[in-house]
């Protein structure tokens, strides 16, 4: 007999009990939708995460104030101990680095005519763009002129713009910022939510000297000091280098001894991606696995019913006995009739996995990620537990003497 003969009197067999065999497949179904749901929403989530952190910048290093230690205690206390002169430093001094950019920022209300708007305001320079790979929309980014001269003048992010100006275009126009007009000479692209969650794009960014001198004001202790700093490098594999190069022009600028811990924190963003990727995909596996027990339940289910279907089938098997169906045929049709039990469940667990992701992405607002590999994995394991399954119970139809099965009422 052939596979075709085989596969055309399963399908029969599971017509003539269509609610059992729905039923058997249910289990079937409920495994492979849990194992493709749980794998295409932790895709899109990691996707979405990665794509967050990658919109911070490429081969970029986060460069903040630490904590100080006074007579052996140490102070988490975030008061700023960076200058620009030390980013200045690392740009001119660590080859690795292409770009490296200070900021102070502060948040404030922004005014134009009756409407108002709290934004981030940013003190930085023009290598903050290239740093981050932040494009400008329309306009232009301010020169090393108005940088220089403390000129009073404004990109905003989209976000801001949008908020501040609606539908209208923002360039030429003045802006209020607590008592000081800056006059808006462009707007970045959008870059959309930062891994934290904060809006990137609801910021309004300023020449340094102007943030210092004209709106966030010079500090008394250090007129020098900055926040933070975002440093580019050239490339992946230099990261490392640069690290090791920016810590030691620091802690030699900053004048510590090697008992002391860095008064400054180096993130390296390209090891949370890493981190992100590594516990995904570790509690993509564990949870795939977890969900892979309704498989096993499938399964069970199937060769539950398999056995049922051996028992009530026994006199048919001794009649394809007795006019001449060998015991290698018997087994093939129990087997056969097993995997399509499973295949069908298999696919339509598949297709309620396929709509819980999207409707899971579009709740969530991640992306609809379904990969091959998830589709294979569904689809390979419910016909593997299938066969399993059914491997017994077509066994033991085989096995059967023709003779005995015959006289079965």
């Amino acid at each position: 007999m052939t596979l075709l003969t085989h596969l055309m009197g399963a399908i029969q067999t599971v017509k003539q009990h269509g609610l059992r065999s729905f039923l058997t497949v249910l289990g079937i179904l409920i495994g492979v939708a849990a194992v493709v749901t749980v794998i295409g929403v932790g895709a899109g989530s990691q996707h979405q995460a990665l794509e967050r952190i990658k919109s911070l910048g490429a081969n970029l290093l986060f460069l903040s104030a630490g904590s100080t230690e006074i007579s052996g205690v140490r102070l988490d206390d975030r008061r700023p101990i960076l200058t620009a002169r030390d980013i200045e430093t690392v740009r001119r001094d660590v080859p690795e680095v292409s770009a490296a950019a200070p900021s102070v920022y502060s948040n404030q209300r922004v005014m134009h005519g009756i409407k108002y708007w709290d934004s981030l305001i940013q003190g930085t320079t023009a290598d903050f763009l290239k740093a981050r790979d932040w494009k400008i929309k329309s306009g232009r980014m301010f020169t090393q002129e108005e940088l220089l001269f403390a000129r009073k003048v404004a990109v905003l992010g989209e976000t801001t713009a949008r908020e501040l100006f609606g539908p209208y275009p923002p360039l030429g126009q003045v802006i209020l910022v607590g008592n000081t007009p800056l006059t808006v000479i462009g707007v970045l692209q959008r870059k959309g939510q930062a891994p934290g969650g904060t809006d990137q794009d609801d910021r309004i960014i300023i020449p340094l000297s102007t943030a210092r001198l004209r709106i966030l004001g010079l500090k008394k202790v250090n007129p020098d000091a900055i926040n933070s700093a975002h440093i580019q490098v050239r490339e992946a594999g230099q990261i490392d280098t640069a690290v090791t190069k920016i810590t030691d022009i620091l802690r030699a600028r900053h004048r510590l001894q090697n008992s002391q811990p860095d008064d400054f924190v180096i993130n390296d963003l390209t090891e949370i991606q890493e981190s992100i990727s590594d516990a995904a995909r570790a509690l993509g596996f564990w949870l795939a696995a977890v969900a892979a027990i309704s498989l096993i339940v499938g399964g069970i289910s199937i060769m539950n019913v398999m056995l049922v279907s051996v028992k009530e089938r026994t006199r048919e098997i001794g009649l394809r006995r007795a006019v001449g169906a060998t015991a290698e045929d018997i087994r093939k049709q129990f087997l056969v009739e097993a995997a399509a039990l499973s295949i069908a469940g298999g696919i339509l667990g598949l297709l309620l996995g396929i709509g819980l992701v999207f409707f899971i992405a579009r709740i969530r607002d991640f992306p609809f990620v379904i990969t091959p590999g998830a589709i294979f994995l569904a689809l390979g394991s419910a016909a593997t537990v299938g066969i399993l399954s059914g491997l017994y119970p077509a066994r033991l139809a085989s096995h059967l003497d023709p003779i005995v099965a015959l006289r079965q009422e």
